[in-house]
C-alpha cells in the first residue's frame, strides 16, 4: 500500500499536526495563524503544516525563515488526491478570518476537515455565527480574531487530549450532517418557502 503520506513524507510520525490548507491572503489574515505557531514553537509535540497558494504565501515563507519556525512545513497548493490524503492524515483543521471581515463568510475548507472527522480550531471577526456554530456543536475551538491567548490554550488542549480531539472530530462530521448535507440544506430551504 504506498499511499501518500504526509506523516511518512515530512518525518511527522509522532506529531500533532495541525493543517491549514487553501488559500493564504489577506481575508484569511496569515499573521493571525503565524502568531499561532510561533507561541507554540517551545512544544515540540505540535507542527504545523500549511498547504495552499495566494497572495501571503510569501509572507508565511518569509516569517518562517526570519523566526526560525521548525515547528512549521509549508507546501505549495497539491491535487485533490493528495489534498484528501493529508485531510485523513491530520489531528487539527485551522482556519483563520481577518478581524475586519464583515461578511458571514464560511470557508469552503471547513467542510474538507469536517467530512474526515476533524476537530477545528480558529479565528473568525466579531459577530460572525461561525463562533456559536462550532462552539455549540463542540465541533472544535473558535474564537475572535486577536484572542491569542485563548487560541494558544485551546490549540494546547486540543493538541494534549486525543479523548477531546476524537471527540470534537466526531461532532464535526456530526454538524456536516445535520447542518450541510444535501437534505439540510433542502429542508431549510423549504422551511423559509412555508415561511413566507
Amino acid at each position: 500500500n504506498n499511499k501518500f503520506s504526509i506523516r511518512k513524507e515530512l518525518n511527522l510520525n509522532d506529531k500533532i499536526i495541525f493543517f491549514y490548507g487553501g488559500n493564504m491572503g489577506k481575508a484569511q489574515d496569515m499573521g493571525n495563524i503565524l502568531t499561532l505557531i510561533e507561541n507554540l514553537i517551545g512544544y515540540e509535540e505540535i507542527h504545523f503544516l500549511l498547504v495552499g497558494s495566494g497572495d501571503e504565501f510569501d509572507l508565511v515563507l518569509e516569517r518562517k525563515k526570519k523566526l526560525g519556525l521548525k515547528n512549521l512545513s509549508i507546501m505549495n497548493a497539491v491535487s485533490q488526491e493528495k489534498f484528501k490524503a493529508i485531510l485523513a492524515d491530520i489531528d487539527v483543521g485551522l482556519f483563520s478570518l481577518s478581524f475586519k471581515h464583515s461578511a458571514h463568510n464560511f470557508p469552503g475548507k471547513l467542510l474538507g476537515y469536517m467530512v474526515e472527522s476533524v476537530p477545528i480550531l480558529g479565528s473568525v471577526n466579531p459577530g460572525n455565527d461561525l463562533l456559536t456554530v462550532i462552539n455549540e456543536s463542540k465541533s472544535g475551538m473558535v474564537h475572535i480574531n486577536g484572542e491569542d491567548n485563548q487560541l494558544v490554550q485551546s490549540a494546547l488542549r486540543l493538541a494534549n487530549s486525543e479523548t477531546l480531539r476524537t471527540k470534537l472530530g466526531l461532532n464535526s462530521k456530526k454538524l456536516l450532517l445535520n447542518k450541510f448535507s444535501v437534505q439540510s440544506i433542502t429542508s431549510q430551504i423549504l422551511k423559509e418557502f412555508e415561511k413566507s
